[in-house]
């Protein structure tokens, strides 16, 4: 059986970190063959989308439109093949969760079921709502979150629930490829916590920057804080480091070698998140043994209390929390080995009838 696994994002948010985890997932399974439709490839052919994200902004409009005819083309030829369409809950989705709907094996793996500033997207919510209850078939939910949109959406056929997928990349990195202001980020001297990914209000990057401008000068001699990522609505912006903090602002896209480089040389991840309904961050701060401080959301409450010894979960102040952080910084006290073999060997994705 052949399987696409289409998704527009791809490199612009990392997403292809997730792809090829999937594939490997479904190449498990005898039988099936897998491809991958994105921004970039994973054969040496040409990508399959044109990147609607670089350029003039007509340029952009004109990159979308052409993705979505040639996207209604190839599942026209495809029908008996086994679509599965990553979905982010953007209005850009709807054309093409209409087009995959025209396949009988489409399967809908949904990131968000609805973009994360809900409230200001009713009329988006409604338009989800019904292509998800008259013409959606089967879908992938990795969250409570999700389930609950699925609910309210009044969606009934196949469900599928399966936990993010774990990453498996090298973890060996290029240090000429790693750029300076990366390098220079890092201190070794201190215990280094990492704020990383595509930054926006939801997740809460104010909420630590805040926290570590409210540390006392005690604390912030041991401590080192990097944000790394794309900055999309300014939320860096809002909340100004003070002086002296140990802030470093890395606001551009990290390479795939500079985001190896990171994670092999920090302490912690902080993921002060204030809703989502999975963690790609996350997975990769697993896959380095990196304990997390993530805030109390349903999603990290369900990992942390699965596997308590993969980090902090933040019940009050989230500089109280970064202090709990430093003080019981012993690495041996992290990942105790007997969770992290339950961990590492989750069930994974069950041939189930696609």
């Amino acid at each position: 059986m052949k399987v696409y696994i289409v998704d527009y994002l791809g490199v612009h948010c990392g997403m292809h970190y997730y792809n090829d985890a999937f594939k490997r997932q479904l190449e498990s399974i005898p039988g099936i063959q897998v491809s991958i439709l994105s921004n970039y490839s994973d054969t040496d052919k040409e990508p399959f989308f044109l990147d609607q994200y670089r350029g003039a902004k007509w340029k952009k409009v004109l990159s979308l439109v052409k993705n979505y005819k040639r996207f209604f083309r190839f599942v026209g030829r495809h029908k008996s093949d086994c679509i599965i369409y990553l979905t982010y809950g953007n209005i850009i989705d709807l054309p093409f969760l209409w087009i995959v709907a025209r396949s009988s094996r489409h399967v809908i793996d949904i990131h968000e079921a609805i973009g994360q500033d809900v409230d200001s997207n009713l009329r988006l919510k409604r338009m989800l709502k019904k292509i998800y209850s008259t013409r959606i078939k089967h879908v992938i939910s990795h969250s409570k979150r999700t389930n609950d949109f699925l609910d309210e959406f009044q969606y009934c056929e196949e469900r599928f629930e399966v936990p993010h997928f774990k990453y498996c990349f090298r973890k060996k990195y290029d240090l000429n490829k790693v750029g300076k202001d990366i390098r220079e980020a890092v201190d070794d001297g201190k215990i280094n916590v990492l704020f990383f990914g595509n930054i926006n209000y939801n997740k809460g990057v104010d909420i630590l920057l805040s926290s570590v401008n409210d540390l006392d000068d005690k604390v912030c001699e041991r401590l080192n804080v990097i944000v790394a990522g794309k900055d999309f609505d300014g939320t860096c912006y809002k909340i100004k480091p003070l002086e002296g903090k140990p802030i470093h602002l890395i606001l551009r896209h990290i390479e795939d070698d500079e985001l190896i480089f990171l994670y092999q040389h920090i302490q912690f991840l902080a993921l002060p998140y204030r809703k989502t309904s999975q963690s790609g961050v996350l997975e990769m701060a697993f896959y380095f043994k990196r304990p997390i401080i993530a805030n109390d959301i349903p999603y990290f409450r369900k990992i942390l209390s699965e596997f308590p010894s993969f980090g902090i979960l933040v019940n009050g102040s989230y500089s109280a929390a970064i202090k709990q952080a430093i003080s019981e910084y012993i690495p041996q006290q992290f990942f105790v080995e007997e969770e992290y073999q339950k961990y590492k060997y989750r069930p994974k994705l069950l041939a189930y009838d696609i």
